[in-house]
């Protein structure tokens, strides 16, 4: 029997799912038995095993293949944990009569009155956790008491207590001075032969947007010019990953373009030109402290449910079906290329989906996947695809979450290659149509 099933794994071996280390989301794998660990934290809890309850919960955090973001150490009567998210460390402490966990953010005495004022301000929208001063240290924490404690009513708290300190952290080195910053010494610098690779790329996409739109900005064509500044920034910080003022930015410009506002298109667009000449005058010196490296427990982003997603690339196709009756061929790549840039920044999708959504960008992105030392999986030049390794992405993407989702099909055989744009829409026609239903 063994030597028929180490047979059967050579010819059949399982599908593991690579995750893309680009964008903002998580760049590991969920627990596998996330949901199983938090059944019997709850288990646990109701039989009054607070202890037991919590290692349970904290358990179903930890990442696939790696623990190093949320570190355990079990007493005879209490629990200490450590857990990495982004800028921020938050250290916690937890007994059968309370759970405290801290993240020190920054030291008082070095802060602006603005930053102090701001603290106060964000007390009263934050939902569980709360700004304080202690020797001098500003520190935001959460206190609870476990007396009706459930995994849920620890969930919530805890995430955000993590983003929001991480939220402040890159706030405060994206406004004022970063040196008033506490506990950083986990932040992993990024290599600066790869940032300068990295800083030519962004000016080259710059430029190549700002000519292929040469003469065609005018009040027809403002839709043209807004999917071709969007797709640019989506794609600068979904595939650079820029943090502190720079995120800051991109984030605030993409946002605010979807505004409802009164501000005409027109408008919008020159904000978002005018910003995009800021970043390609950018200088390296002020480039390079952007970026960094730092591992993350949470995702910042809300689960959204399939449906949405569908909603989404139906409602984007249609405006492809717009433009290609109006003969506005230009903008039809972009916005194919938009589409999946905006999921990623969006949504909160499952990991097969980021997976996918993922392999849409790396063809479209082909040279600067190759200046990673990937495969490229089109040639611009020629026209041809890796048909081959795009179907292993997929079937990869795929396989791994069947035994879960009974309806949930590969569906490489269904593609069209014939050029970039048939293979976009038969690629999002077949992501709108899976069925990540449990039956």
């Amino acid at each position: 029997m063994n030597w028929l099933h180490y047979f059967w794994e050579a010819l059949f071996p399982k599908k593991s799912l690579k995750i893309p280390h680009y964008g903002r989301a998580i760049h590991a794998l969920p627990n596998p038995k996330e949901h199983e660990l938090f059944d019997l934290s709850a288990t646990a809890f109701s039989e009054n095993n607070i202890l037991l309850g919590y290692r349970y919960f904290l358990e179903s955090l930890q990442h696939t293949n790696n623990h190093d973001h949320l570190i355990l150490t079990e007493n005879n009567n209490s629990i200490a944990f450590t857990l990495y998210q982004g800028s921020a460390i938050l250290h916690g402490r937890i007994t059968p009569e309370t759970f405290r966990a801290t993240a020190h953010i920054a030291k008082a005495s070095a802060l602006h009155v603005a930053i102090k004022r701001r603290f106060l301000e964000r007390n009263f929208q934050l939902t569980y956790c709360r700004f304080s001063e202690k020797e001098d240290d500003i520190v935001l924490g959460i206190q609870l008491h476990n007396t009706t404690i459930t995994p849920q009513k620890i969930f919530f708290p805890l995430r955000e207590l993590a983003l929001n300190a991480d939220f402040e952290k890159e706030f405060i080195s994206s406004e004022f001075d970063e040196s008033a910053l506490l506990e950083v010494n986990h932040i992993i610098p990024c290599d600066l032969n790869r940032l300068q690779r990295l800083y030519e790329t962004m000016k080259r996409w710059i430029a190549s947007t700002q000519s292929s739109l040469i003469g065609l900005l005018s009040n027809d064509n403002n839709g043209m010019a807004s999917f071709s500044y969007l797709a640019l920034l989506l794609q600068i910080d979904y595939l650079l990953i820029p943090h502190k003022k720079m995120a800051k930015e991109i984030n605030e410009k993409i946002n605010t373009y979807f505004m409802e506002d009164e501000k005409l298109t027109q408008d919008k667009n020159s904000d978002l030109e005018i910003y995009l000449d800021e970043l390609s005058s950018m200088p390296f010196e002020t480039f390079k402290t952007q970026f960094y490296h730092a591992t993350t427990t949470f995702s910042p982003f809300e689960h959204a449910l399939h449906d949405d997603i569908a909603e989404f690339i139906e409602e984007s196709l249609g405006k492809v079906r717009w433009y290609k009756n109006n003969h506005t061929n230009y903008v039809i790549p972009v916005i194919y290329h938009y589409i999946s840039l905006y999921i990623l920044f969006n949504y909160g999708i499952h990991p097969s989906l980021r997976a996918l959504f993922h392999l849409h960008v790396q063809v479209y992105a082909s040279e600067f996947f190759a200046d990673e030392g990937e495969i490229k999986l089109y040639e611009n030049t020629t026209g041809t695809f890796q048909k081959q390794a795009i179907s292993n992405a997929i079937e990869t993407a795929i396989k791994p979450y069947q035994s879960r989702y009974k309806n949930l099909k590969s569906f490489a055989d269904q593609l069209n290659f014939s050029d970039l744009n048939h293979f976009s829409q038969s690629f999002y026609l077949q992501i709108k149509n899976l069925d990540y239903q449990e039956v």
